[in-house]
């Protein structure tokens, strides 16, 4: 989400002069865009920008902002505990962004964080893609699940769904542009239409996506599993652009801890889902979001999650262990863990996972998938980097000219997530 944001917001900046830099001692405008779900990114943004503070002593017109959800969350606090910040906006100012930086040059400037966001003029025009043939786009915004553990309710606030037809037109353009692959964003994509009285929006979406030219694959991220039914699962299965590629976070293996993270959803359940989408999407690959050490979570319940992860086997797998986020339910209950405790979780997790994640890319050699070339490997002139239709990473020798295009690709080689192969068609 926050680097589809970033493409909105280099599209603003271009259109009215800015040119971008690589090089930050050239720049008169510097952006943080942030995330608030954990509480390392923000530590590492305050280091971050205090580190900016020679820069701004060279040269007192430099603007140096905040945008996104961290922005959102601590508005003017910011402001105030850092005295180089001109400009702080959230996610659902970035259309106000040319007047806030007018306003920033004269004086501190802060967005007005309406808590409801909205797709009001957005286009086509107004991104900037960092790969012509791949965009990101955003078809709802916000979330109302109120997952203890979690702030995004709080700083992109309820669902909003982008009406059908505009999005439609949207990814029109985008074909019409060069663009073959699309990712479809939301906090909870599963209930897309449900806040413009649609049934399975979602689903119905996704059918007249397959209905555009020039779009070949079409992902999307994040589902929730609660809100994931058969029914759009053999729906979906049925269209050939879209990827076989879930994302399913499930985040504990226990019920307990999934009550207490108010998920909506038991392990039953999630097992349940599971089966289904591998019975009706066959060569699917899965992938999870998990959290351990949620506060209380005891041995055996956590045990309960590496039992799962066992049982999926997942191709990969995001893996945290739990964030104490203030304002959520979570952050004031009882039992809160150590970081030691929650660290030694995270490790015993990821060696889990890492072990299976090999031995599903292993599962890959001699195989022959179709690959999206995405860019050039820095090792070497001729070593390409791309990705099949399930999202695994494949690097093979080829050229520059095949960019943006299709080739075929034997794997010969793998590791934890990466495959490598030679090209048997382009």
């Amino acid at each position: 989400m926050n680097q589809a944001d970033a493409q909105r917001i280099r599209g603003i900046l271009l259109s009215i002069g800015y040119i971008e830099t690589e090089k930050e001692e050239e720049s008169d405008l510097i952006l943080f865009n942030t995330c608030s779900v954990r509480q390392h990114a923000e530590e590492r943004l305050l280091g971050r920008i205090r580190s900016l503070s020679p820069l701004k002593k060279q040269n007192p017109e430099l603007l140096i902002g905040v945008s996104g959800c961290m922005a959102q969350n601590h508005k003017a606090e910011l402001l105030k505990d850092l005295p180089l910040i001109d400009l702080v906006f959230g996610p659902n100012d970035i259309n106000q962004l040319q007047k806030l930086l007018e306003e920033a040059k004269n004086k501190k400037a802060l967005g007005n964080f309406a808590c409801k966001g909205t797709f009001e003029g957005e286009n086509t025009d107004g991104i900037v893609l960092t790969r012509p043939f791949s965009a990101m786009v955003n078809i709802i915004r916000g979330c109302t699940n109120f997952c203890t553990y979690c702030i995004v309710p709080y700083v992109r606030g309820p669902e909003v769904s982008r009406p059908i037809d505009e999005l439609l037109k949207y990814i029109s353009d985008l074909a019409s542009k060069g663009v073959k692959e699309i990712m479809l964003l939301g906090q909870n994509v599963n209930v897309y239409g449900k806040d413009l009285g649609m049934t399975e929006g979602f689903a119905t979406l996704l059918e007249e996506i397959e209905k555009i030219n020039g779009i070949k694959w079409v992902r999307f991220l994040t589902s929730h599993p609660r809100d994931f039914t058969e029914s759009a699962i053999k729906r979906i299965a049925k269209l050939s652009k879209v990827c076989e590629q879930y994302h399913l976070p499930f985040q504990a293996g226990n019920n307990r801890i999934l009550q207490a993270m108010h998920r909506g959803y038991t392990r039953e359940r999630y097992i349940e889902l599971i089966k289904q989408v591998r019975e009706n999407i066959p060569n699917v690959s899965l992938s999870t979001d998990i959290i351990c050490g949620f506060p209380s979570e005891t041995e055996e319940e956590f045990q309960d999650t590496i039992d799962l992860v066992k049982q999926i086997r997942y191709e990969s797998a995001y893996m945290y262990y739990y964030s104490p986020r203030p304002g959520t339910k979570a952050a004031s209950m009882k039992g809160q863990l150590s970081d030691e405790v929650k660290k030694g979780r995270l490790a015993r997790l990821i060696e889990v996972q890492n072990q299976i994640s090999n031995e599903e890319s292993q599962k890959q050699i001699g195989k022959t998938f179709e690959v999206l070339v995405e860019s050039s490997a820095s090792r070497s002139e001729n070593a390409m980097l791309g990705k099949t239709r399930t999202g695994r990473p494949v690097d093979f020798v080829g050229n520059s000219s095949m960019i943006g295009n299709f080739v075929k690709v034997k794997i010969d080689s793998a590791r934890n997530w990466t495959l490598s192969g030679k090209i048997v068609e382009a």
